[in-house]
C-alpha cells in the first residue's frame, strides 16, 4: 500500500507540473539567468508549495473546497496581476541590457538570495488555487485509501519529490541554454520569457473578470 501511494504521489506531482505554464516559463529563465545552483531554490519554492497545496488537499479538503468556492475568482486575479509585474520586470531587465542576476558573495549572501528566490517562487505559485483544487480530485477520486496518515504522508512526499525534481530539470535546461548562449540569444530568451508570463497573466485576469 506505502510503496503504491508513493508511486500514485510521483504521477499526481508530475501531473501538475509537467505540463508548461508560466511557472514553467519563469523556472527556464531563472536556470538561464541565475544558473543551475542559484537557480534552485526556485525549484524547491514551486515543490514545496506544491506538497503544501496536496497536505491541505488530504488533510481538510472537505473544508477548505468551500473556503475556495466562497472566494470566487479573487485568487486568479491577483496571481494575474503578479505574473504581469514579474513579466514587465523581466522585459525592462531585458531591454535596458545590464546583466539580469547578479550573483551573491560569500555563504551569508547566497543563503539570504536562496531563501528570497525560494519564497517569491512559492508565493507565485500558492496563490493559484487550481493545483489544490486538482489535489483535491484526486484525494477524492482514490477514495479512502489516502484517509490514513501513513499512506497519505508518502503520498504527499511522493508529490513534493516529483515537483521539485521536474522543476529542477527545467532550471537545468535553462542553464544548459545559458552556458550555451550569447549576450545577444540571452536577451531575446529574456524577451521571449516574459512575453509568455504576460500572456499568461492577462489570461488569468480575463479569466476572473469575465
Amino acid at each position: 500500500m506505502v510503496p503504491a501511494a508513493f508511486g500514485a504521489g510521483i504521477i499526481a506531482g508530475l501531473g501538475a507540473t509537467v505540463p508548461i505554464g508560466a511557472m514553467g516559463v519563469m523556472l527556464l529563465r531563472e536556470g538561464t539567468e541565475r544558473g543551475w545552483r542559484h537557480g534552485t531554490p526556485a525549484a524547491m519554492g514551486v515543490g514545496f508549495a506544491d506538497f503544501v497545496f496536496c497536505v491541505v488537499a488530504l488533510a481538510a479538503g472537505s473544508v477548505v473546497a468551500p473556503l475556495i468556492t466562497a472566494w470566487g475568482k479573487w485568487p486568479a486575479a491577483v496571481g494575474g496581476v503578479l505574473l504581469l509585474v514579474v513579466a514587465a520586470l523581466t522585459l525592462r531587465r531585458a531591454y535596458r541590457g545590464k546583466p539580469p542576476a547578479p550573483r551573491p558573495d560569500g555563504p551569508r549572501a547566497a543563503a539570504a538570495h536562496g531563501i528570497a528566490r525560494a519564497s517569491m517562487f512559492f508565493g507565485l505559485t500558492i496563490v493559484n488555487p487550481m493545483p489544490l483544487l486538482y489535489f483535491m480530485a484526486i484525494s477524492v477520486g482514490l477514495g479512502d485509501s489516502l484517509h490514513q496518515r501513513p499512506v497519505a504522508g508518502v503520498f504527499a512526499i511522493g508529490v513534493g519529490i516529483a515537483s521539485f525534481g521536474w522543476c529542477v530539470v527545467l532550471v537545468a535546461i535553462g542553464a544548459a541554454l545559458r552556458a550555451r548562449s550569447t549576450d545577444r540569444m540571452q536577451k531575446t530568451l529574456s524577451v521571449i520569457g516574459g512575453l509568455i508570463v504576460a500572456v499568461c497573466g492577462v489570461i488569468l485576469i480575463l479569466a476572473a473578470v469575465l
